[in-house]
C-alpha cells in the first residue's frame, strides 16, 4: 500500500487534490441550487397553465379586423385565445417559431407548421378522460364545436398541474366565426413593456387597440414570488461558499510559508512564488468549475427555453467564486509580506 500513499502525494503536491475536491463540491451546490431555480421557474410556468410571469391578458378592440398570423412584436412570442375555463381548460394557441415545450407523455407538441397546415391538431392533459376524446381510423380526435382536431399529444408533469386538466388546440383549426369572435387572448413573450404602455397591438402594420386586465395571480403586473424560502436558500449557499473559499485560501497559503520563506532566505523576492501560487490556484479552480458546470449541461434534463436562465445563474456561480478566491488571495498574501518584511 505504500505506492497508493507515494501516489497520493504526488497527486495531492501543494494541496492540488484538496483544492479540486473542495471547489467540485462548491461547483456541484451552485449547480444544485442554479439547476433548482430553472426548474421551479418551469413548475410556476405549469402552475400557470403555460402562461409566464411577463403575461398580458387582453380583448382587441372589436371594430379593428386583424389576423393572427400578423402579430410583430419584435420578438419571439406565443399567443393564447381562452376558449373556455373551469373543469377543462381550452386554450387555441399559435407561436412565432418557437416556444415553451411542457412535458411530454405521449406524441409530440405544436410545432410552426401545424399553424399553416389544412388540419386541427390537440394536444390534452393527460387527466383529460378517453371518453372525451372520439377514435377514429386509428386516431383520437377533440370535438371543439362540431370540428375534430387530432390529437398528437399528451401533457403532463410528474406531479399534478394546471396543464393536466387543459387542452390546448391549434389556432388555424378554429372556424373563421370563431376566429373573428372576440375574446380573451394571452401574449407571453421576454418583454411587453411597449405594449402595457401604449396598449396597442402592432399587427401586419396596423395598431390595434387593446384593452388590458389583470387576473388572479396571473401576469407581471400582479405576479409576485414571494418564496421567502427560497430567497434564504439561496443566503444560506451564498454564506457556505464564500466562508469555505475563505477558509481554505488562508490556510492553503499558510500552508506554503515555509517554502516562501527559505526563498526568501536565499535571496529570492516572495513575490514569484506567490504568483506562481495564484496562477496555480485560479486555474485548477477555474477548470473545476468550467468541468462540473459544463457537465451539468449533458446530464441535467434542462427544458431548453430555460437554457439562458440556467446559463446565467452558472455565470454568477462562477463570479461569485472567482471573486472570493481573489480577495480570500489577496488578504492572505498581505499577511505573508507583512511577516517577511
Amino acid at each position: 500500500m505504500d505506492w497508493m500513499s507515494d501516489l497520493f502525494k504526488k497527486i495531492n503536491r501543494g494541496g492540488v487534490f484538496h483544492i479540486c475536491l473542495l471547489y467540485i463540491l462548491l461547483s456541484i451546490m451552485i449547480v444544485s441550487i442554479s439547476y433548482y431555480e430553472i426548474k421551479k421557474s418551469e413548475m410556476d410556468t405549469l402552475g400557470r397553465g403555460l402562461y409566464n410571469e411577463n403575461s398580458i391578458f387582453f380583448i382587441p378592440d372589436e371594430s379593428v379586423l386583424w389576423n393572427w398570423r400578423d402579430i410583430n412584436i419584435g420578438q419571439q412570442f406565443t399567443l393564447f385565445k381562452e376558449l373556455q375555463t373551469g373543469s377543462r381548460n381550452i386554450r387555441a394557441i399559435y407561436f412565432d417559431n418557437q416556444t415553451y415545450v411542457p412535458p411530454i407523455v405521449d406524441g409530440r407538441f405544436f410545432r410552426k407548421e401545424d399553424f399553416y397546415d389544412n388540419g386541427r391538431f390537440a394536444v390534452v392533459g393527460k387527466e383529460i378522460q378517453r371518453s372525451e376524446l372520439k377514435y377514429k381510423n386509428g386516431k383520437l380526435y377533440y370535438i371543439y364545436k362540431n370540428n375534430e382536431f387530432e390529437v398528437i399529444g399528451t401533457m403532463g408533469a410528474s406531479h399534478l398541474t394546471e396543464i393536466d386538466k387543459t387542452i390546448i388546440l391549434s389556432m388555424n383549426g378554429l372556424s373563421g366565426e370563431e376566429n373573428r369572435e372576440s375574446g380573451i387572448f394571452v401574449l407571453n413573450a421576454s418583454d411587453l413593456s411597449s405594449i402595457t404602455k401604449s396598449k396597442m397591438l402592432d399587427v401586419g402594420g396596423i395598431k390595434v387597440p387593446v384593452h388590458l386586465f389583470e387576473r388572479g395571480e396571473y401576469g407581471a403586473q400582479s405576479y409576485a414570488n414571494s418564496d421567502i424560502y427560497n430567497v434564504i436558500l439561496k443566503i444560506i449557499v451564498f454564506i457556505l461558499v464564500t466562508f469555505s473559499i475563505i477558509v481554505f485560501t488562508v490556510s492553503w497559503i499558510k500552508k506554503q510559508w515555509s517554502e516562501i520563506r527559505v526563498l526568501w532566505i536565499l535571496g529570492f523576492q516572495p513575490i514569484y512564488p506567490l504568483f506562481r501560487y495564484v496562477i496555480k490556484y485560479f486555474t485548477i479552480t477555474s477548470f473545476t468549475y468550467v468541468l462540473v458546470a459544463g457537465g451539468s449541461f449533458a446530464i441535467l434534463n434542462i427544458n431548453p427555453e430555460f437554457y439562458n436562465e440556467y446559463f446565467l445563474h452558472i455565470c454568477f456561480g462562477f463570479l461569485v467564486i472567482v471573486l472570493t478566491s481573489f480577495l480570500s488571495l489577496r488578504m492572505s498574501m498581505k499577511s505573508l509580506s507583512k511577516r517577511l518584511k
